[in-house]
């Protein structure tokens, strides 16, 4: 199961595509509800899930006041600790403003407000996770994953290009293995998050390798005629990130060679 925000559908999507080219003939079933997509693989008992939360945390409509990000609250966790394999993304939301972000208030430990710094609700509600990962997820069972902050390009002056805008007409990987710009915000919270738990979960680390891809993005190619420079082609970058996660799930034993 994915769950996250529109980067858990880019790969979300992206592993369905791998696992048809390896069974092309398997049958399959797909079932759309509110916040899930899940495609079945009859002929071999595996389901895929997409479970659609920006924050992880809570949004609930409040009388009298709107809706609330509450950051102390992950409800829908009693759904996912169902599957074998949990593959987390959230960032991507908590910094969007005004007309483009889903709430109203903002609450945190019992108080709420109109808004907060958005990198502090960031820590909160990640901790909030991290506390029921602790409590209700069973790890002997099911395998946790935290998919790492993925790359937007939308600035050249970060991949050592001021005059580049965005990511239009970008062909190329930014060369090297270094990125101008360093690591994003978030990386560095998620780590200290996860390196504070007592159960194992495996970060996918797909930050620096997204950030030198700048050509792997739909750009104006995407059919909502605007620019996407945040969301990836596929096939691409997504592979990638799935292949880390097929090595993560199934080590080859240094017994044995390819």
């Amino acid at each position: 199961m994915y769950i996250g925000d529109s980067l858990s559908l880019n790969n979300f999507d992206s592993l369905l595509c791998l696992l048809h080219a390896a069974v092309p003939k398997a049958k399959f079933k797909q079932q759309i509800n509110k916040q899930t997509v899940s495609v079945t693989f009859e002929d071999y008992g595996v389901e895929v899930i997409l479970f659609h939360s920006n924050y992880l945390v809570d949004i609930e409509v409040q009388p009298n006041i709107g809706r609330v990000l509450k950051l102390n609250s992950m409800k829908n966790g009693r759904i996912w600790k169902e599957a074998d394999v949990l593959i987390f993304n959230t960032w991507l939301w908590y910094l969007r403003a005004d007309s483009k972000q889903p709430w109203d208030f903002v609450e945190n430990n019992d108080t709420i407000s109109k808004d907060m710094n958005r990198i502090e609700a960031f820590r909160i509600g990640l901790n909030t996770w991290a506390k029921w990962i602790e409590t209700d997820v069973d790890t002997k069972k099911t395998k946790v994953f935290f998919q790492g902050a993925s790359a937007m390009h939308y600035h050249g002056s970060e991949w050592g290009k001021p005059k580049v805008k965005n990511c239009f007409n970008e062909t190329t990987p930014v060369k090297g293995s270094t990125y101008p710009s360093g690591l994003p915000i978030p990386v560095n919270i998620v780590k200290q998050v996860l390196k504070n738990m007592t159960k194992p979960v495996n970060l996918l680390d797909i930050t620096k390798l997204s950030q030198l891809r700048k050509d792997g993005h739909p750009s104006i190619y995407n059919g909502l005629h605007g620019l996407d420079c945040t969301h990836w082609c596929i096939a691409g970058v997504p592979d990638t990130w799935n292949n880390i996660l097929y090595a993560s799930l199934f080590p080859i034993s240094s017994k044995h060679s390819i």
